[in-house]
């Protein structure tokens, strides 16, 4: 029973990256603005500045500032607009009572061009005496939007 649970993860998760890959190939087609290696590593850097604050956030408790780092268009799961504010409040409270107030993210691998990145990573929230409470993979696809990347689409997996 726990191989097939492993098996089905792991096929979900594949099916999923080819699912996000195929959309951000077809819009990076119309735009076409491949970035260097450098722009790519210079975008990482930001995208992990940007992870950096948004754990602050996250312990700091503020809802709204996490939902700053959304586009105008912005996903979080199954979550769009006002209501992004009020998803990251229930999370906030829910570790909150389990002492959990650090998110740490991990970024794997990040790939796009100037308009959309698709971000892979990995996270963990700890408690308040070092204990990883919980850990997991993420997809985050990224909008340039107004000068800045904002998040897109935000997938826990």
């Amino acid at each position: 029973m726990q191989t097939t649970h492993i098996i089905f993860r792991y096929f979900l998760m594949s099916f999923f990256l080819l699912c996000c890959n195929s959309v951000l190939l077809s819009q990076t087609a119309q735009k076409n603005s491949e970035l260097s290696d450098a722009e790519l590593q210079k975008a990482r850097t930001q995208i992990e500045n940007i992870n950096k604050q948004f754990s602050k956030d996250f312990m700091n408790g503020d809802s709204l500032a996490l939902a700053s780092h959304y586009a105008q268009d912005g996903q979080f799961v199954n979550t769009k607009g006002k209501d992004i504010i009020s998803t990251w409040g229930a999370l906030i409270r829910s570790y909150a009572k389990k002492n959990a107030k650090t998110l740490v993210f991990h970024t794997i691998s990040l790939n796009g061009d100037s308009q959309y990145l698709v971000e892979y990573g990995s996270y963990e929230n700890i408690d308040d005496n070092k204990n990883v409470l919980r850990s997991g993979k993420y997809v985050v696809v990224w909008k340039m939007e107004s000068s800045e990347w904002k998040i897109y689409r935000d997938w826990g997996l």
